[in-house]
């Protein structure tokens, strides 16, 4: 007999029907015993009478430890007063891996358990519906961000993710030996989906994990993250927020069809977000105005990014444009010796993403390079290829991490990520 589904059950009386999951709840009472079992659509109630059932199926059941993964095969019995209206009289109950106990955790709500407990012992975490909602809507996002890319014509593409050189300077890298060199992992894909746009693709796109060697200690910063980069031939850094702008509409709206029950339980008053574009300078009279005394050329910190969502709505997706060079990566083309043609995105209080018009002149990148302190040596092909037609062209990167945790209305980050990596994990 094929298994089926908790919601998929039959609502015939006396129907035959196989399920496999998990016994969530065991309550043994003599003459009567109830089992509730559980699968990833949902829960129903398994109950057994004395001399309504075999002695092996009730012995079975006395033995039965909570979350064993159990097979149960039976027949449909309506009743109005169990949950759902129904209920299964089992005939064969199997125990297909006994569960010791008790159990390392208790991933049900009923009691408080720290964030690093859950994530020493994830797998199990993942069975509370509200975290496996999580990596839902996670899914829902790369569904959606992939699909809307191809409706637009870009082509997937995978980047390499051990280098020789750091593809944008500033960051730490993890070190790895590669054979007798030394390497890097990726901390991103930067140079070659830039590349990827002097190609016959010209329009590209990626999701990709990233490794970044900074010692953070916030909720919402990970040492690896996946993120979801386009690049674009023949676009600026106006054009190519247009791009992000009706993406993240499409994905937030997405999720708002196909993972309804998830957005329910997790984040009930997500709606698609408003767009609001200022530039960086209009920003910093903003925020003095607002009381954060803010001078030209300096960062935004976590406080900025809170108050830009009190300002403008948290519900908004802000565009800020025009950045000064100096805090712009080497490969964001300047529009003068001060502005660069750069942006960052804020959503929900946080920067999900960052982007721009890139360098496509070698001369231009060379001095790019030596006045960020870098050696132009390190980026030879890079600098190299330039010399042979690559158009103007501009991109972004959003954090995929950080946008569920936008949508799912997160506190930490490493609710987000299923096995997160920072400096204090390295495990499971």
């Amino acid at each position: 007999m094929a298994r089926v589904y908790t919601k998929d059950i039959p609502k015939g009386d006396g129907e035959k029907v196989k399920l496999s999951g998990w016994a969530d709840e065991i309550r043994l009472l003599g003459k009567i015993n109830f089992l509730v079992l559980r699968d990833k659509t949902g829960k129903i109630q398994i109950i057994a009478k004395k001399g309504e059932v075999e002695e092996n199926v009730l012995k079975v059941m006395e033995d039965l430890t909570k979350e064993s993964v159990i097979s149960v095969e039976g027949k449909v019995k309506l009743n109005k007063e169990a949950p759902g209206g129904l209920e299964i009289v089992p005939e064969k109950l199997e125990v297909l891996s006994k569960a010791d106990v008790p159990l390392p955790i208790d991933f049900s709500g009923k009691v408080n358990t720290t964030m690093d407990k859950r994530l020493d012992w994830r797998f199990l975490d993942m069975r509370n519906p509200r975290t496996a909602a999580i990596f839902k809507v996670q899914s829902e996002i790369t569904r959606a961000f992939r699909e809307f890319f191809l409706k637009e014509g870009f082509t997937e593409f995978w980047p390499p993710e051990i280098i020789e050189a750091a593809p944008e300077g500033g960051a730490e890298l993890f070190k790895v030996t590669y054979f007798d060199k030394e390497a890097y992992l990726a901390q991103s894909p930067e140079l070659y989906k830039e590349l990827a746009t002097g190609t016959n693709l010209e329009k590209i796109f990626t999701i990709v994990p990233v490794w970044r060697a900074e010692k953070h200690d916030s909720a919402k910063h990970l040492n690896e993250i996946r993120q979801m980069d386009i690049e674009a031939a023949f676009e600026d850094q106006f054009s190519i927020k247009k791009y992000l702008e009706s993406a993240v509409k499409y994905i937030v709206n997405s999720v708002l069809e196909n993972c309804k029950e998830e957005i329910e339980l997790l984040n009930p008053e997500l709606k698609v977000p408003e767009v609001k574009y200022v530039g960086y300078e209009e920003v910093i009279e903003v925020l003095n105005s607002n009381g954060l005394k803010i001078s030209f050329g300096e960062d935004f910190s976590p406080e900025v990014e809170k108050k830009l969502a009190e300002i403008y709505g948290k519900d908004t997706l802000i565009f800020i444009h025009s950045w000064p060079v100096s805090l712009k990566p080497f490969y964001i083309m300047p529009k003068d010796e001060k502005i660069s043609n750069g942006f960052d995105a804020d959503y929900g209080g946080i920067e999900i993403s960052s982007g721009g018009q890139r360098v496509h002149r070698p001369e231009i990148l060379a001095k790019q390079l030596k006045a960020k302190g870098l050696d132009p040596e390190q980026f030879k092909f890079f600098i190299d290829s330039l010399k042979y037609g690559i158009p103007p062209h501009a991109g972004w990167s959003i954090g995929l991490e950080r946008l569920t945790m936008i949508l799912c209305g997160l506190k930490n980050i490493r609710e987000a990520c299923m096995y997160p990596r920072d400096k204090n994990r390295l495990t499971p």
